[in-house]
């Protein structure tokens, strides 16, 4: 293994990394590649919880990715609990520092013998090695995928800019099981689930055992992640499991409040898992003769079946996500939230503008590939609501149909809804638990820097088209990252838009280093990012002016935190004619009372003549 067990030298590889139109850097990143954190949970251990990966031998080559974990038509290999450590070269000056002697008998051999290779060896040395006391920041990038698709290796993540722009940073990418294999429950102690999640924990464990022969300080970690991997994040704040393990939090679009992030109804997650077993014919009320046959069963044919159940099911809500355990999760979040049972650590946290066009590119796949959005009428809209509006009932999808719909157009039945189904779910499904998780954390005190990314793309992430998902999910993924600046997705970017993506690298990294998005001085090229303080409420719009602003949504907001809630409870506490009452009367003020009222000024309007005795 690795520091205080055995003796292994890990061999990984340089990359050179130059830019000089806007980083105007020449600089070499040292790479090793392709670590293993735990042992292959194939076999036996296939719906386990992970097991720390044992000795890795005298050398160990860590110069190239290992497989991503298993996903729909991308990889079938289950041996992929791999992460990767990224360093300037030469690593953080707090690294320890080995000084080779060569032997030879006295009359032979020369250091630079490339048996001795420096460029491609790090040395991890035995116990008795004393590790000088490290301090670089370290990063944990948990990636995104709906908790089913991507990898840590993907070239999406490539830190080369981030480490250009700030060579202290270590970052650490780290894959987790996905899927039905990551997330499989059967309510009980046969298969109880969350395997993903604890493959995380345990390369957090692996970073504080290992990243200081990296140049990194255990003490000084920040977890980041998008989407599936900011819920993550969010979830890893809330597990007892993850105390001491990190130390600050960076979460895009997404946390644990978020209504997909965590499946609280253990029982359609076990629906879930009993439609699998159905399909491969591994049938039984037995859970342990169930979860014996399905670790029997191919991977490609669990993958196969996990895709039909997903085409079949995924409106609002994701599949095989974690699930309440009372282990890794102890209890439903928001009451851990309410109760501040979270760890409290410097955050910086948002969204993006136009989250919700994910939900609309979701409920009209065909437009995927469409320069033009798809359009959606007022009875579309009402048809839609079932299915993607979460905690359904009738008294609420009647409210949110009030709050959101344009009903300066309403009477036409032809005119087009989307942009009201877009912002309900940008603020249901992203950035209102934002701001709940937000104002939980500065509750207890922690420095909290909260932003909004309002530009629309050039270029989207998935592609020159569709041409309509604005400033949407993910999107702010490739000013993080710098595809524009340099990396191997080279990304189409505008020149302003390369320069707001090296200034948000900068807030970025800056709060890596020191728990604050801004320069230690103030500089004109990075405009101030206040903290998000109650009741103050500042964050940073991303865009290309930089500017602040204050509340964010805090109108809709109001209604999911506090409205929305009463009326759920209220129609699940009330009798069937109560709600059957104030629906029809709601009703009928909807279809009758107003169109009657708006015929009536409508007329009014267009044949009073105020000039007329």
């Amino acid at each position: 293994m690795l520091p205080g067990t055995s003796n292994t030298v890990l061999r990984g590889t340089y990359i050179p990394f130059n830019e000089s139109d806007y980083l105007k850097v020449d600089v070499t990143i040292e790479a090793f590649l392709g670590i293993p954190f735990a042992e292959p949970p194939v076999g036996d251990l296939r719906f386990k919880n992970p097991v720390k990966k044992g000795g890795l031998g005298r050398f160990y080559l860590a110069d190239r990715d290992r497989s991503t974990c298993p996903q729909v038509n991308k990889g079938e290999n289950e041996d992929c609990l791999y992460l990767g450590v990224h360093t300037s070269s030469p690593r953080p000056s707090s690294a320890p520092v080995m000084v080779w002697l060569h032997g030879g008998a006295f009359t032979l051999g020369g250091g630079t013998w490339t048996t001795y290779d420096p460029a491609l060896v790090l040395i991890l040395l035995s116990s008795f090695f004393s590790f000088q006391p490290s301090s670089a920041p370290v990063m944990v990038w948990l990636h995104g995928g709906a908790f089913t698709l991507g990898g840590g290796t993907w070239t999406a993540y490539d830190p080369y800019p981030l480490i250009a722009i700030s060579p202290d940073v270590v970052v650490v990418n780290v894959n987790y099981r996905l899927g039905v294999l990551g997330f499989l429950t059967t309510g009980d102690s046969a298969s109880i689930g969350n395997f993903g999640m604890l493959d995380q924990v345990m390369a957090l464990q692996w970073v504080q055992e290992n990243i200081a022969a990296f140049g990194g300080d255990p003490s000084r970690v920040t977890i980041m992640g998008e989407s599936a991997g900011a819920a993550s994040v969010g979830l890893h704040l809330l597990s007892p499991l993850s105390q001491g393990l990190f130390h600050q939090a960076i979460m895009e679009s997404g946390n644990a409040l978020c209504p997909w992030a965590v499946d609280t109804n253990i029982d359609r997650q076990i629906g879930f898992t009993n439609e699998i077993a159905d399909r491969v014919n591994c049938t039984t009320t037995d859970n342990q003769a169930l979860v014996e046959c399905l670790r029997n069963t191919d991977v490609i044919v669990l993958l196969r079946t996990q895709a039909l159940l997903v085409g079949k099911y995924l409106f609002n809500e994701l599949l095989f996500v974690p699930v309440v355990d009372g282990a890794f999760i102890p209890d439903i979040p928001i009451d851990m939230i309410k109760r501040e049972e979270f760890h409290s650590v410097p955050t910086l946290l948002g969204t993006n503008e136009d989250e919700g066009t994910l939900i609309a590119l979701r409920a009209n796949p065909l437009y995927l590939r469409r320069k033009d959005p798809p359009t959606m009428t007022l009875q579309e809209f009402r048809e839609f609501l079932p299915d993607y509006l979460y905690y359904y009932t009738p008294l609420l999808a009647s409210a949110v149909e009030q709050w959101y719909i344009d009903w300066t157009v309403a009477d036409d039945s032809s005119a087009d809804q989307l942009e009201a189904f877009v912002r309900l779910n940008t603020d249901q499904v992203f950035s209102c638990p934002t701001e709940i998780t937000a104002r939980a954390l500065e509750g207890t005190q922690a420095t909290v820097y909260r932003y909004e990314m309002t530009h629309d793309p050039s270029r989207s992430v998935v592609g020159e088209r569709p041409g309509w998902l604005r400033a949407g999910h993910g999107e702010e993924l490739q000013y993080v990252f710098g595809w524009g600046i340099k990396s191997r997705r080279n990304q189409t970017q505008t020149h302003e838009e390369k320069l707001m993506s090296i200034q948000i690298m900068r807030y970025w990294t800056n709060f890596i280093n020191n728990g604050d998005p801004n320069d230690p001085a103030p500089t004109s090229d990075l405009p101030v990012w206040p903290r998000y303080t109650l009741p103050d409420q500042e964050y940073k719009n991303l865009s290309l002016t930089m500017e602040n602003g204050r509340a964010m949504r805090m109108d809709t907001c109001s209604f999911w935190m506090d409205y929305a809630p009463s009326l759920y409870n209220y129609d699940n506490d009330s009798g069937d004619a109560n709600q059957d009452d104030w629906q029809q009367d709601y009703e009928h003020w909807r279809d009758v009372s107003m169109v009657e009222w708006r015929e009536v000024f409508d007329d009014y309007e267009n044949n009073n003549d105020c000039n007329t005795p």
